[in-house]
């Protein structure tokens, strides 16, 4: 393979690939295009990372570190393949070591010349990270299935927690049972007899009082006679009236 770059430009596929040629050539002038040798390294683990890069063509080993000191391979990148994006979202050191395997044409551009970019072309900026976004969530759910929890149709598991309490059902209420009362004892009343009445007139009765009412009129008292009730006592003759 040749070790020239011929016409450096970004590729038609990948996360780079949804944009627009015009868009694509302008992002480029943003980073830089560069070569990559047999051993190189493009990424050093524990260092502080802050750039994203792109494979064009060629070949690269991801490595990491193990506690005996021994380096284990994790991946190979190929060409559209991009490394470096985390980044953009969580700046930190890298977790793995990024080597040259073979000769390779590479692209790097700098965060902040990347946000710069998203800020200067918003329509191509949000196709960028809405490209990155489904990548990341990708590699996350190769990682894990479980973990993959950023989509409305995913399965997560939850985890086991304690059984709640249950409570104790309510204890059955009984009818009060009717008491039935004593029975009650009215006293009788004692028979109450009057003693005899002594000195007293016989009581006359009521027939024979009746029958001795004499047919004569009830004399009229003396004190009504001499009281004015008013001044005619009879009615008078008509004849004896004089006209008037």
């Amino acid at each position: 393979m040749s070790e020239t770059l011929s016409k450096p430009t970004l590729p038609t596929f990948s996360w780079i690939g949804h944009l627009k040629e015009d868009d694509r050539d302008l992002l480029s002038s943003y980073g830089e295009f560069f070569p990559g040798h047999p051993g190189n390294i493009i990424i050093e683990e524990d260092a502080l990372q802050t750039e994203v890069f792109v494979v064009i063509s060629g070949k690269l080993e991801v490595h990491c570190r193990q506690e005996d000191g021994s380096t284990m391979l994790l991946a190979e990148v190929g060409p559209g393949e991009t490394l470096g994006e985390i980044s953009l979202f969580d700046p930190g050191p890298a977790t793995a070591t990024v080597t040259v395997a073979e000769f390779s044409q590479l692209w790097r551009i700098a965060d902040n010349d990347l946000i710069q970019f998203m800020s200067d072309n918003p329509g191509a900026g949000n196709v960028l990270l809405r490209t990155l976004a489904t990548i990341l969530a990708q590699r996350l759910r190769a990682v894990d299935p479980r973990a993959y929890g950023l989509s409305a149709y995913a399965v997560v598991d939850s985890p086991e927690l304690p059984a709640a309490p249950v409570a104790p059902e309510p204890e059955e209420i009984k009818p009060a049972q009717a008491v039935e009362a004593p029975p009650v004892t009215i006293p009788t009343r004692p028979e109450v007899t009057s003693p005899p009445r002594t000195g007293l007139p016989e009581p006359i009765p009521v027939q024979s009082a009746l029958s001795e009412t004499p047919d004569e009129p009830t004399p009229v008292p003396a004190s009504l006679k001499s009281g004015k009730r008013s001044n005619t006592q009879a009615f008078p003759d008509p004849d004896s009236l004089e006209p008037l």
